[in-house]
C-alpha cells in the first residue's frame, strides 16, 4: 500500500463502538475545562490519546480530531477526503500501546471498518504513532496500515 492511499484510507476514519463480548473503548473528552479535566491528564498514555482520537471521529468532529494531531501532521486529517461525512463507521475497537522509546509511542487498534466512501479499501488495524508534548499530551504524528 502506497503511502498516499494509507493516508486517504486512513483520513475515512468516523464512528467507534464496540461489538458485544469487546472491550469498550473509554470517552476522554476533548475539551477538558468543559469537563473539569486539566489539559494535562486529558492524553495520560498514548493509548488514551489514541481512544480521544477515535471518539472525536465517531463523532464526525473535524476540529476535535484535528486536535490530537502535532500541527505539522493536521493535513492528515483533511487530505483526500469530503469531510466527516465521508468518513466510515468502526465498530470493536481495541487500542493497545505495542511500544515507547522516551517521548515516543505507537498504539495498535483494530476495528472492523463499514461506510465511508464507496471504492475505498476497507482496513481492520492500523498503527498510531505519537509524541509527547512538553506539557504532557500526546499527540498523533502518522498512522498507516502496518
Amino acid at each position: 500500500m502506497t503511502a498516499t492511499a494509507v493516508i486517504v484510507g486512513a483520513c475515512a476514519v468516523a464512528a467507534c463502538s464496540s461489538a458485544p463480548g469487546s472491550k469498550p473503548s473509554a470517552h476522554v473528552p476533548h475539551n477538558p475545562a468543559r469537563a473539569g479535566i486539566s489539559a494535562g491528564a486529558l492524553y495520560q498514555s498514548p493509548e488514551q490519546a489514541t481512544l480521544s482520537w477515535f471518539y472525536e471521529l465517531n463523532h464526525k468532529d473535524m476540529a476535535a480530531a484535528v486536535a490530537h494531531f502535532e500541527p505539522v501532521s493536521a493535513y492528515m486529517m483533511s487530505d483526500g477526503y469530503r469531510g466527516p461525512s465521508a468518513w466510515p463507521t468502526f465498530s470493536a475497537l481495541r487500542c493497545k500501546q505495542i511500544s515507547a522509546s522516551g517521548n515516543t509511542a505507537a498504539v495498535l487498534c483494530t476495528f472492523n471498518e463499514s461506510g465511508g466512501l464507496a471504492g475505498v479499501q476497507q482496513d481492520n488495524f492500523w498503527t498510531i504513532f505519537l509524541h509527547q508534548q512538553s506539557d504532557g499530551r500526546w499527540l498523533i504524528t502518522n498512522y498507516e496500515q502496518g
